[in-house]
């Protein structure tokens, strides 16, 4: 809902106040004959004007040919008298025109607004499938890693044969003070290891 206030705020307001300060020119006496022109020429026009202007930028919405007619009614109320037969068919004709300058804003303007949307739709395709193409590249270099054999960690068993060292000999041993015990102890571990 918020969206289409947003397009059709402009739009409106310059119905409004179109449909609210022409009327005021024609207070005077000298032109009040002339009210005709802005009721039967001037507001009519202005509902084509913004409905082929709103349908080039957004395309046909028939909810915004409301728009005249529903602005029409302060200004009917306040300069025209109110709700009488001659009121009661502008506000249709006003409809009329706001649904007439939705076709001729398609017309004209449609061509290059449909090329523009084909464009952008024709973008967000290719963003798609360049979305698509690097997911499964992420999903085939998951699965070539989780086929790929996996390097064998090594691990030292204290118990392995090919260690010489006897461990159990100095696991008792909690804290060697003196040099020449450790020197000792390379040395036999040193010599055994030659043998």
């Amino acid at each position: 809902m918020n969206g289409l206030v947003k397009k059709y705020l402009p739009y409106g307001v310059v119905i409004l106040l179109i449909y609210m300060l022409v009327p005021i020119i024609f207070i005077s006496k000298s032109l009040q004959g002339f009210s005709t022109v802005a009721y039967y020429f001037i507001f009519p026009a202005t509902a084509i004007v913004c409905a082929a202007m709103y349908c080039s930028k957004h395309g046909m919405d028939f909810l915004f040919t409301l728009i005249a007619p529903v602005v029409f009614i302060p200004s009917m109320l306040i300069y025209n008298g109110g709700f009488h037969l001659t009121n009661i068919i502008l506000l249709v004709a006003y409809l009329i025109s706001g649904i007439f300058g939705l076709f001729v804003g398609d017309i004209a303007f449609g061509d290059k607004r449909k090329k523009a949307e084909a464009e952008a739709e024709a973008e967000a395709e290719e963003r798609l499938l360049a979305a698509k193409r690097r997911n499964e590249e992420f999903v085939n270099e998951k699965a070539a890693e989780a086929e790929a054999p996996k390097a064998v960690e090594t691990t030292y068993d204290l118990n392995d044969d090919d260690d010489d060292f006897d461990y159990s000999k100095y696991a008792s041993t909690d804290k060697v003070t003196d040099e020449s015990e450790i020197d000792d102890i390379l040395n036999e571990f040193g010599s055994s290891k030659n043998n």
